[in-house]
């Protein structure tokens, strides 16, 4: 394990599944690198369309809240860009659509660092979301080898997107994580970036307070006062 500073690049993509996703698991280090000059933009796979305690939500009015949600969440955050893709909640599945998307998008925003969910051993052990796997691993995949081959998903390159490799990948919501970002500096723009998704939030000084202990305890196994931890991947 190892204590490390927020990836200081110029280019940073993040891939998640639904909004508020990043604001649980990374916000504060990326917020930290968009202070150290990054340039981070965002990929919603879903509009967490069925993300709604309401009995009497409908999935057309929840996914454009939770994307209004995500947009203002963005803005706080500082980052670039938010593009949602729209896939179904709760229905992700890991084929050659998604994953020649996020191809399209890696190339295209050709990022020096990916972050995204950790499909092998996440968060919370055998009860992580579906969504969250299926993202991770396709995530994965387009970063290596697809994004990088230029016969994979050829006829991008024929439209102008030239394939492209990323040099590390930063895997959050990780049981078996190796690194861990100092995000004192950057907790309060975590929180008030997560309190923005008020369809999510019951009682925002309960979250604000179980927030700060659980990042307590991550920075706890390495002597930090709060931490995010990650599984870094260094792509060769």
């Amino acid at each position: 394990m190892q204590i490390a500073e927020p990836p200081e690049v110029k280019t940073i993509m993040a891939v998640a599944a639904h909004p508020d996703d990043i604001e649980s698991w990374c916000a504060g280090t990326l917020a930290l690198s968009i202070k150290l000059g990054a340039s981070v933009r965002l990929l919603l796979v879903t509009s967490g369309e069925q993300g709604s305690n309401d009995p009497e939500s409908k999935r057309e009015t929840v996914g454009p809240m939770r994307e209004r949600e995500a947009l203002e969440a963005a803005r706080r955050l500082g980052l670039a860009e938010v593009v949602f893709l729209r896939y179904p909640d709760g229905e992700v599945e890991d084929n050659t659509k998604l994953r020649g998307e996020l191809v399209e998008w890696i190339r295209r925003w050709r990022p020096e660092v990916l972050f995204t969910h950790d499909p092998v051993h996440p968060l919370p052990v055998y009860l992580c979301h579906r969504d969250h796997r299926v993202v991770g691993r396709v995530a994965l995949d387009a970063v290596y080898p697809f994004a990088r081959d230029h016969l994979a998903f050829s006829e991008q390159v024929t439209d102008g997107l030239k394939p492209y490799a990323v040099g590390q990948v930063w895997l959050f919501a990780s049981s078996r994580p190796d690194t861990f970002v100092d995000i004192t500096d950057g907790f309060d723009l975590k929180v008030s970036a997560r309190l923005v998704h008020e369809s999510q939030t019951v009682d925002p000084e309960a979250l604000r307070k179980s927030w700060q202990e659980r990042a307590a305890k991550v920075g706890e196994e390495v002597g930090l006062l709060m931490s995010e931890s990650f599984t870094v991947l260094t792509i060769e």
